[in-house]
């Protein structure tokens, strides 16, 4: 009777944090989400396997394909990177004093078994609010300003933020139109 017991109270919890987490949102259900148990790890792995990152990197990563929807803690970020190597799917090395990951052979495996499986992206979850074609479009803008941004001279970071001005404009002209409703534009 008393394992019953602690059983019901365990999940009882266990129901109250879920439900928790679902009422993070702001009162027109927008704000930053908390991704699904395994996501974070699951994020990684696709991350790494288009570049090797360090844990900040990642972070940072995820909140910008998100759309800032979706900002994992250090906390979360870095047992998940404990985790994962030692399951053998990350290997970290250090580079100028910060320990980079990258993903294994066995990592690259896993990765591929969660696509066969049919699972998106975390940050492509409609939890996270949709419009994942957006969030990838912005995602793109991102990394190549951030090249410009450390390595470009100072014309090149010029013409960069005017090119940035230039999106940031039509995005505002966008909302400020609405919907385009004509068939021949």
């Amino acid at each position: 009777m008393g394992l019953k017991k602690e059983y019901m109270t365990h999940r009882m919890k266990h129901e109250h944090e879920h439900q928790h987490q679902h009422q993070r949102r702001g009162p027109d259900g927008h704000g930053r989400h908390r991704a699904r148990r395994g996501s974070v790890g699951a994020a990684i792995l696709a991350l790494l396997a288009e570049q090797p990152m360090h844990g900040y990197e990642l972070i940072t990563a995820l909140e910008e394909r998100s759309g800032g929807r979706w900002k994992p803690s250090p906390g979360s970020i870095y047992p998940a990177l404990r985790r994962l190597e030692h399951r053998g799917f990350i290997i970290a090395t250090e580079i100028d004093d910060k320990r980079s990951f990258e993903l294994t052979e066995s990592g690259r495996q896993r990765l591929a078994e969660h696509q066969q499986a049919g699972d998106q992206a975390p940050w492509d979850d409609p939890g996270l609010g949709g419009h994942g074609e957006l969030r990838r479009a912005v995602s793109e803008l991102t990394g190549p300003a951030r090249q410009v941004g450390r390595f470009g001279s100072p014309e090149q970071v010029t013409a960069a933020v005017a090119a940035v001005k230039v999106a940031t404009t039509s995005l505002y002209r966008i909302l400020a139109d609405g919907p385009n409703t004509d068939s021949d534009t």
